[in-house]
């Protein structure tokens, strides 16, 4: 029989030396950098509390038209503004129910397209770009029109317990968020919870070229109850990841130290058909987690089991499989 030597503990599992050096590397560079910036961000509210902060340039936004050739870009695609409006229509102007009278008798005024008149026609085509929760961002040396679904306020302000329970919505078998997206919110999380005391808010999108899912964390401002998102955020959205192809599929928030129950805050700004979560109780060993949707039809929201929507968290890697279960008996 041939002797099979073990150097080391790498060549016991198959695992390249490198590779594991690498790995742990970036690991540790990576916590250092959020330690780093949780650090930065103390002094920085240090500083507001001795100086006014100097207020950043806003971001540059071009004033909100629509041109005859001008594209909407969103969902992968690039969709000609003549597929919901006709060339009439985008030279001169939708009608009003204004009259102005000239030699010639009554005749109905005109005004350009609105920002919502296209918003309206783009939502019989995506049921996500609802009112009041998108904003239509303008590129003129483009001449593209990209929508955002930007998220509001979102916390545990004036919120109380009722016995009313979600009805269950049936889940799409589609592709689940990986566990690590909901495992880096938790830790960002946990560090504002127990380093600031405050809740946190963060979008989770697709890259529909990729197929890849990516937690982002927008310009915001948090407190131990409330998360307010900048207003700039589509502005700023679009400068960052405008030349990406990318969708919001979830927007997720914690709620502190409390439980993860929706506030009326909650309720009031999650009003469009895609995926809401909120992670509760950052002090307990397993955190809270609720997953929710909105129907527009019912004007009701409606709870997902999480494991229909995140990937199973690799509690396998972890076991051990050496506990005697011979003891136990299943009626």
């Amino acid at each position: 029989m041939t002797k099979v030597e073990q150097t080391d503990i790498f060549s016991m599992f198959d695992i390249e030396d490198e590779a594991v050096i690498k790995l742990e590397a970036a690991k540790a560079a990576a916590v250092k950098k959020r330690e780093e910036q949780i650090e930065k961000l103390r002094k920085s509210n240090e500083e507001k509390k001795e100086a006014k902060a100097s207020t950043p340039a806003a971001p540059k936004k071009d004033p909100f038209k629509v041109l005859v050739d001008t594209i909407v870009r969103y969902a992968g695609m690039d969709l000609p503004v003549t597929n919901y409006f006709s060339i009439e229509e985008l030279e001169n102007g939708l009608p009003t129910k204004k009259k102005k009278k000239d030699d010639d008798g009554e005749e109905s005024a005109f005004e350009a397209i609105s920002e919502n008149a296209l918003r309206k026609k783009l939502e019989d085509d995506f049921p996500e770009l609802v009112a009041n929760f998108t904003q239509l961002v303008y590129i003129e040396k483009k001449n593209i029109i990209v929508p955002v679904l930007s998220a509001k306020k979102k916390g545990m302000v004036d919120c109380k317990e009722t016995s009313a329970s979600a009805e269950v919505s049936s889940c799409s078998k589609k592709k689940k968020i990986p566990f690590h997206i909901l495992a880096d919110f938790i830790v960002v999380a946990k560090d504002f919870s127990s380093k600031f005391g405050t809740e946190v808010h963060a979008d989770i999108y697709i890259d529909r070229d990729t197929g890849t899912f990516m937690l982002d964390i927008p310009k915001q401002v948090v407190n131990p109850v409330l998360c307010s998102i900048d207003d700039d955020n589509a502005w700023l959205y679009v400068e960052k990841y405008g030349d990406r192809n990318l969708i919001k599929v979830m927007e997720i928030h914690s709620h502190h130290v409390m439980p993860a129950i929706p506030s009326p805050v909650d309720d009031a700004n999650e009003r469009s058909p895609i995926l809401y979560a909120i992670v509760g109780r950052l002090d307990k060993f397993f955190p809270d987690l609720i997953v929710r949707t909105f129907n527009k039809e019912t004007q009701k929201h409606f709870n997902i089991n999480p494991s229909n929507v995140f990937e199973n968290p690799v509690f396998d890697d972890y076991a051990t499989y050496l506990s005697d279960i011979s003891n136990v008996e299943v009626e």
